[in-house]
């Protein structure tokens, strides 16, 4: 028997291949959760996580910073070696979070502490400048970040700045001067690594000559991820160390930067968070 009237041979089949290709290859949701509603990657659930976010590198940070707090209301150490302890400051619900260090680990968290109502988000972090004019133990706030990580390439293309919140960086600024600190503002760079990327003499050379103050490793991920988002952030970040002084924390230059004043920058971030949560919050 022919094939019937209208019919040809294989348009079923070619059919199906278009559906199937049109359905796509990747079949799980943009975002999962575990049962119960909890993030994966940070172990929180709905109402856990306050507007109002403090992002650090370590969990140490975040056990720290719970004498800083009101009152504990949640804790967590999640699976993935990050902490939150959410509590109220000075009255206002603020939670502080651990994201690791580096872009990618911090947009994992990140993206997490946004899909349970994080809003606001302020980076304490630390830099190496590469400017001679900013001293150990300088705070620089940026602006914005050259996006030299590849993380952010996912979310925006590349001409997409990396720019932080301009009411974010003012009430920074403000908090961080009447703390007593020397600070910068300007645009700083983001990089993948803390070795070879940060210290090869043409890129240092480049970015210092057309003003970029620092290097660091997570900002441009956290600003382009909250452009995208809807949500508002910056960062505060830390001189421990000059790439083009010599200096470093980590060498045995001021090393209580990196004991005590890397994280008391969370005070005056507070502060900060405070000023900004009736308008963006």
């Amino acid at each position: 028997m022919g094939p019937s009237r209208g019919v040809v041979p294989g348009d079923a089949a070619r059919r199906r291949q278009r559906k199937e290709r049109d359905l796509g290859l990747l079949k799980l949701p943009k975002y999962v959760e575990l049962p119960g509603g909890v993030a994966p990657i940070i172990g929180c659930r709905k109402g856990d996580v306050a507007p109002l976010v403090i992002l650090t590198n370590f969990r140490d940070h975040v056990h720290r910073s719970e004498a800083v707090l009101d009152r504990v209301t949640f804790r967590i150490d999640a699976g993935w070696e990050v902490c939150t302890v959410t509590g109220p400051y000075r009255g206002t619900p603020v939670t502080v979070c651990s994201a690791g260090i580096g872009a990618g680990a911090t947009a994992n968290v990140m993206e997490d502490l946004i899909n349970l109502g994080g809003k606001v988000f302020i980076q304490i972090g630390a830099t190496g400048a590469i400017q001679d004019r900013i001293a150990m133990g300088d705070v620089v706030i940026p602006t914005a970040a050259v996006r030299d990580e590849g993380t952010s390439r996912y979310y925006a293309p590349k001409k997409y700045p990396a720019v932080a919140d301009y009411r974010v960086v003012s009430a920074l600024a403000v908090a961080a001067r009447n703390a007593g600190n020397t600070v910068h503002t300007g645009i700083i760079r983001t990089t993948d690594g803390f070795y070879a990327s940060q210290r090869i003499e043409k890129y240092v050379a480049r970015y210092n000559a057309i003003g970029v103050l620092s290097v660091e490793q997570e900002v441009a991920a956290i600003l382009t991820i909250a452009s995208c988002r809807g949500c508002y952030a910056g960062a505060t970040l830390l001189a421990i160390g000059n790439l083009v002084t010599g200096q470093h924390s980590f060498n045995g230059d001021r090393p209580d930067l990196v004991a005590t004043a890397w994280l008391n920058q969370i005070h005056f971030a507070l502060d900060a968070l405070l000023a900004l949560k009736d308008e963006l919050a």
